[in-house]
């Protein structure tokens, strides 16, 4: 399992997005946020 640290422009949008930080919900968020390739390409699907 590779280990990856939240990308700071994550990290903002989920402090932004969620009352609480550290959270499970807010933590889940950044890293599929991070996955993704950043805030900017959140929701679009990969061709």
């Amino acid at each position: 399992m590779k280990k990856t640290k939240i990308s700071p422009a994550c990290k903002a949008l989920a402090k932004k997005k969620f009352k609480v930080w550290p959270s499970a919900y807010a933590s889940g968020f950044g890293v599929r946020c991070t996955k993704a390739g950043g805030p900017g390409k959140m929701g679009k699907k990969k061709k």
